[in-house]
């Protein structure tokens, strides 16, 4: 007997996906039999294109996660603030630093263009480096109520009660996942401070316009896959019971 077919089948790997893993793997080979001629040249090739490679590895790996996913219910903890990860941050930064280091050290003979960007690749790791270190990101957070659904900023709150939610899709925005919300109407939406009212609409106004729904939420920067958060939202919009059941200390699958 098949297993059933996942309702997120069409989140798995596109063929673009195979293909750039492909040709990143290949030059990393080239690089293996350029070492012993030009050892330099050698170690830029496997440095940059090996992080290409585990790169694009791990996004065909996710979509398959994701594509496969199914669940019977999603239990939520409510009331408590799910913040982003700041480990993913670090590992984003350490790993610039790591290439561009590498680019600046055994790429000294690269034309200027090429040398200028292997520093703009190890200083954004340090500026990314610094910016976690000091506490200015990553911001914000989604937090689950028996009332609503919360989206937190860097200075404001805002609030989305569940019956204007209309839609949370699973999907992905360059190569990222992601889950986007549609709205019914504006009309009940509240911010936290209320004078951010106005900021609220324009971000939904502005995330309309680019990608079609009022909001879009990167869910691996909250360490969570995408179809796991839209079927939790989806349960709270559908189910009244269930929104007085928000008591779990994680999201997770349920049984």
């Amino acid at each position: 007997m098949n297993p059933m077919k996942s309702a997120y089948h069409d989140l798995k790997p596109q063929r673009k996906d195979w293909v750039l893993t492909g040709i990143s793997l290949i030059f990393v080979i080239i690089g293996v039999f350029i070492l012993p001629k030009n050892g330099n040249l050698g170690i830029v090739t496997i440095a940059f294109f090996g992080v290409c490679f585990g790169t694009f590895l791990a996004t065909i790996l996710r979509k398959m996660r994701e594509s496969q996913f199914q669940s019977l219910s999603i239990d939520v903890v409510g009331g408590v603030d799910i913040q982003p990860s700041r480990a993913r941050i670090w590992v984003m930064a350490c790993l610039l630093i790591f290439l561009g280091s590498i680019l600046i050290v055994f790429g000294g003979n690269d034309p200027f263009l090429i040398r200028l960007i292997s520093y703009f690749i190890a200083g954004s790791g340090f500026f990314l480096a610094v910016l976690v270190a000091l506490g200015k990101i990553p911001s914000g957070f989604l937090r689950f109520d028996s009332d609503g659904f919360r989206i937190g900023r860097k200075k404001w709150t805002v609030f989305l009660p569940w019956d204007e939610i209309a839609e949370a899709r699973a999907g992905e925005f360059n190569s990222n996942a992601a889950v986007f919300l549609t709205l019914r109407s504006f009309d009940l939406i509240k911010t936290e401070p209320e004078e951010f009212y106005k900021n609220a609409i324009q971000e939904i106004l502005s995330s309309e316009a680019w990608v079609g729904a009022h909001f879009m939420i990167l869910t691996s920067n909250y360490g969570m896959s995408s179809p796991m958060l839209a079927e939790a939202i989806t349960q709270y919009t559908t189910q009244l019971e269930a929104r007085e059941k928000l008591s779990r200390v994680r999201i997770e699958k349920g049984s």
